[in-house]
């Protein structure tokens, strides 16, 4: 049973209904017709809902009925919102005995409905935005995890990762103040990146990627170059641990054009570094002259970790080792080292910082196979238990390396033995 409050949505629904019959319309052809589910469309027909705007229109223009349909639904939604605000607006018709110009009812009530709309709006978000409180939790926790992000298990950062990404998602599906949704945007992009980023450490490149992308989609909605340059850190390291070394250098030195301060000197190494595995010598060197001129003095900052002086020493040790100069390289890997060590750096650092070891070590004038297998064998030692696929990885490459030329020696064959056990510990279909 219908009560009298209904009546402007009752009548919209047996016009509608009347227009859909004499056109030939069932519901679903209707709905097909006009874009839109058809629960949408049967709802509004059966008078159980007062369709969007949207609708409404689509509907009017379908069913050829020249605003008539609007008309009724600019009714119908007064009608819907004097029970929702409980308040006496301007009704569609006169008061009795008074004859009113039927296009200044509906001009009065479209603003009616506006007015009401925009009041309903403005309560919600008002009332929408989190407390602060929640805010500043989601964003201790982001502190803590890039805090610790070097030095922790991937089992133990996973759930703060994917539980943290998920809380900030629910909270932007809600209706937010311009400036709370740009705060949490930001963070969300903060979370997706540490999300491809932990799915890079352990080889799921395509987990990886689609972080990536969503992380680049939130840093084009707030402008934040900080967000951008981190997305193409883990962008470029992507494309250079897949082999595509030319595309890991040219997205490392598009996101040097602009890019914070604080990620100039890891973006110019990680170029330096592709430039050096593609063979283009000369533009692997000036990128390392770029990367030495802007190494960063200041506070951290969110997403990735300062590029401080054992850095520096690391990738040189990296880029002179590709290029085959071992006696440059030797000195800055050990260097780069004792700082590691002195100041307890994160297990990733000090893996690839022994491979850089390694590295040198076969590029010299004299090789030295054991040491290097040995330099190798500990780059996998730092690991302990965390399994990361750019430390196993590059210790495979040096293991094949040594592999093809000192076969028998035991170092080598003890690298071989430690590696296959930390491949195994990478996640199933892994790249590592």
């Amino acid at each position: 049973m219908h009560s009298d409050e209904d009546a402007a949505r009752r009548r919209l629904a047996r016009r509608l209904e009347e227009l859909m019959s004499r056109h030939g319309y069932s519901r679903q052809s209707l709905a097909d017709a006009t874009g839109f589910k058809r629960p949408q469309v049967s709802g509004a027909i059966a008078g159980r809902i007062v369709p969007s705007p949207n609708l409404i229109k689509a509907l009017d223009r379908e069913l050829r009925a020249g605003g008539e349909l609007i008309s009724l639904w600019k009714d119908a939604k007064l009608e819907e919102l004097r029970k929702e605000l409980d308040t006496e607006l301007p009704g569609p018709r006169a008061r009795k005995g008074v004859e009113t110009d039927r296009r200044e009812v509906v001009e009065l009530g479209a603003l009616a409905v506006a007015a009401g709309l925009a009041g309903e709006v403005s309560r919600r978000i008002a009332g929408g935005d989190p407390d602060p409180l929640t805010l500043d939790e989601l964003d201790e926790r982001l502190d803590q995890i890039g805090a610790a992000y070097t030095t922790t298990p991937h089992a133990v950062l996973t759930p703060l990762i994917v539980g943290g990404w998920r809380d900030v998602e629910r909270l932007l599906d809600g209706r937010l103040s311009s400036r709370i949704r740009g705060r949490l945007t930001l963070v969300a992009g903060l979370y997706a990146f540490y999300g491809g980023r932990l799915a890079f450490n352990v080889g799921d490149d395509a987990a990886a990627r689609r972080f990536a992308s969503l992380a680049e989609l939130y840093a084009r909605d707030v402008g934040d170059p900080l967000l951008t340059g981190s997305v193409a850190t883990l962008q470029t390291s992507i494309a250079y641990y897949t082999g595509r070394h030319t595309a890991a250098a040219d997205i490392a030195a598009q996101a040097r054009i602009g890019a914070h301060p604080y990620l100039r000197a890891r973006l110019a190494a990680y170029e330096a570094r592709a430039r050096a595995a593609a063979g283009q010598h000369d533009q692997a060197r000036q990128a390392l002259r770029d990367m030495q001129d802007a190494v960063w003095l200041g506070e951290p900052q969110p997403a990735t970790e300062p590029f401080g002086e054992e850095l520096t020493h690391t990738f040189v040790a990296v880029v002179s080792g590709r290029l085959g100069d071992g006696e440059t390289a030797e000195p800055h890997a050990r260097r780069a080292l004792t700082i590691l060590e002195s100041t307890g750096g994160g297990y990733e650092d000090i893996g690839g910082t022994y491979n850089a070891l390694a590295q040198a070590l076969l590029r010299r004038a004299r090789p030295d196979p054991e040491q290097a297998a040995d330099a190798a064998s500990r780059a996998l030692a730092a690991l302990e238990g965390q399994p990361t696929r750019t430390v196993i990885q590059r210790s495979g490459q040096i293991w094949q390396e040594l592999g093809a030329r000192w076969e028998g020696q035991r170092a080598v064959v003890e690298l071989g033995e430690r590696l296959q056990v930390h491949r195994r510990a990478l996640p199933v279909g892994s790249s590592g």
